[in-house]
């Protein structure tokens, strides 16, 4: 194995605000840290960029410490794999040892050397990819732990009917393929046409174009036969969540998991009164702390069989960061955009 340098390429908020307008520097020559006992070194190869980390940028996400306590000069990034490079004293993993970091409040995947707690490490098996790997957490998890809670709390016995905003996204595509494993019909609501038959191909069984709808409830209702959606999940809220929440069945569940739209959702009183509906939020770091390791390797044993298909949009190296940003926002973007570090 190569010698490990001193110095790194790291991408680092220097202020909070627009990525595109001066938030991030890219460091050529941040230092390369040294592992400490109980701790690792781990050479980063790919790195993800997940609109949580667009909100840390923007100084907006509670899930890192560095936004919360309003301290901006740290390098982002919730999730990524790599190889252990080196260790501190007490390691039972092995330099070359493939993982993937779970950083947690402290983010830190957006660049090329990161110092983590081996217990925070997860070992990647032989027969998954760096790429698919670097995915593992944040998309795959949620979509888990939200049909996990579908599956408990949603009056799916006789009504298979699940909705979701933002299908076309790369957690979407995800929701698409395990809730057909579980046995659940999704309806997948999109601005537009554009991904429509991708959808449908990836196993979508109903798909709503926002632009072609006046009544995107009205459509809910029509395809459930008039029952409504025993669950929605919904990642945009303004007024494509609020027509989602509002198609629920009686004792319905909504599970809001995201902002896209900057916007809340409205609730109807009557709903919440006479259809018994559930409202609540899903936030991966409160859920994945009470959970099983074994869901992990759950998620690898999908990847695996492919019931689960990471697809990425685009690959770019560090220095190309604002261009990955563009793509990130592009209303066309498919997949996970992704750097590439080592």
């Amino acid at each position: 194995m190569a010698s490990i340098p001193t110095t790194q390429k790291a991408l680092e908020v220097v202020q909070f605000g627009d990525p595109l307008k001066g938030a991030l520097k890219l460091n050529k020559e941040a230092p390369v840290p040294k592992p400490g006992e109980g701790q690792v070194l781990v050479q980063m190869k790919y790195a993800c960029l997940n609109p949580a980390d667009v909100f840390t940028v923007q100084g907006i996400y509670p899930g890192v410490k560095n936004v919360v306590e309003k301290k901006p000069g740290f390098v982002a990034g919730l999730e990524g794999a790599g190889q252990v490079v080196a260790t501190g004293s007490g390691c039972s993993l092995k330099v070359g040892a493939r993982v993937v970091p779970l950083l947690g409040e402290k983010a830190g995947s957006w660049q090329q050397y990161v110092v983590v707690a081996e217990k925070q490490c997860v070992p990647v098996p032989d027969d998954v990819d760096d790429a698919t790997a670097a995915q593992l957490f944040v998309n795959p998890l949620t979509v888990v732990g939200m049909l996990d809670e579908i599956q408990r709390n949603a009056p799916i016995k006789d009504n298979p009917w699940v909705a979701q905003t933002a299908a076309n996204s790369t957690l979407g595509r995800m929701f698409i393929q395990l809730a057909k494993k579980r046995g659940l019909k999704t309806i997948n609501v999109i601005r537009t046409s554009a991904t429509k038959q991708d959808l449908v191909k990836l196993g979508a069984d109903e798909v709503v174009v926002v632009a072609e709808e006046s009544d995107v409830a009205k459509k809910i209702l029509q395809i459930t036969g008039g029952k409504g959606a025993a669950a929605v999940v919904d990642a945009v809220g303004g007024e494509i969540g609020t027509a989602c929440c509002s198609a629920l069945a009686k004792g319905g569940l909504f599970q809001g998991y995201g902002l896209q739209s900057g916007l809340p959702i409205q609730v109807s009183n009557s709903d919440l009164i006479f259809k018994d509906i559930v409202i609540r939020g899903f936030w991966l770091a409160l859920w994945f702390p009470k959970q099983s390791p074994s869901v992990v390797q759950e998620v690898f044993d999908m990847f695996r069989k492919k019931e689960l298909v990471p697809h990425i949009q685009k690959i770019f190296p560090l220095e190309d960061y604002l261009e990955a940003f563009k793509t990130q926002f592009s209303p066309d973007r498919t997949g996970k955009v992704l750097f590439q570090l080592t």
